[in-house]
């Protein structure tokens, strides 16, 4: 008996390729070149990202001067303890400490009987408590451009005194430490604005200075 001839079906050469009519290594080769140009493009998203992060930070950064003064910008004899935002971004002053002869003081009629001596405590009190114009809060908010006043005492209140207590100016010292609206924080220590960043700012309350 003969045995029926069986015959493979025919396939088309171009369905024996592939059926998109690309061989395979072509297709891998755009599947890779899809895959690189997607992750390219979240890198270079989260580049840009960072970048416009940095640029905002840039447009935040406060600067913060504090210092004595015994004159206004009017002309007016005023002792006075300012602080000013030099900077492009607001401030927050979270912590101030004053000190007379490196010794700190934590409030005006301290800082006026460390330069005049115990001698002058009643004197003190009878002529400038009443008229003293301070800021006493613990945190300050400046905004850019702007200052802040944390103490005045002007000489009208009593010239002899007054002049007594301006000639002991160059034994006064301030120091504080402030912060960005990103948590970046600096500390000035002394008249030459000496400024450090560190990571955040502490307070010491035996030696914070509310006048």
């Amino acid at each position: 008996m003969e045995t029926p001839e069986v015959h493979a079906p025919h396939v088309p050469q171009a369905r024996r390729r592939h059926r998109g009519g690309l061989p395979p290594w072509l297709e891998l080769v755009v599947a890779m070149t899809a895959l690189i140009t997607s992750i390219s493009s979240i890198v270079i998203a989260i580049q840009h990202g960072k970048t416009m992060e940095k640029l905002v930070e840039a447009n935040s950064v406060p600067y913060l001067e504090g210092g004595f003064s015994d004159i206004t910008p009017e002309g007016d004899k005023v002792l006075s303890l300012d602080i000013l935002n030099r900077g492009v971004g607001p401030a927050h002053e979270e912590s101030m400490r004053v000190t007379v002869d490196g010794r700190y003081v934590k409030s005006l009629k301290a800082l006026m009987i460390a330069s005049l001596g115990p001698e002058n405590g009643p004197k003190v009190d009878a002529a400038f408590e009443p008229s003293l114009v301070a800021n006493r809060v613990q945190k300050r908010f400046v905004a850019a451009g702007q200052q802040q006043a944390v103490f005045r005492i002007p000489r009208t209140i009593d010239p002899k005194m007054w002049d007594m207590l301006k000639a002991q100016e160059s034994r006064w010292n301030v120091e504080f430490c402030y912060c960005s609206v990103f948590d970046e924080c600096w500390a000035v220590h002394g008249r030459w604005a000496d400024d450090r960043s560190v990571k955040e700012c502490t307070r010491d309350e035996a030696t914070e200075f509310l006048p």
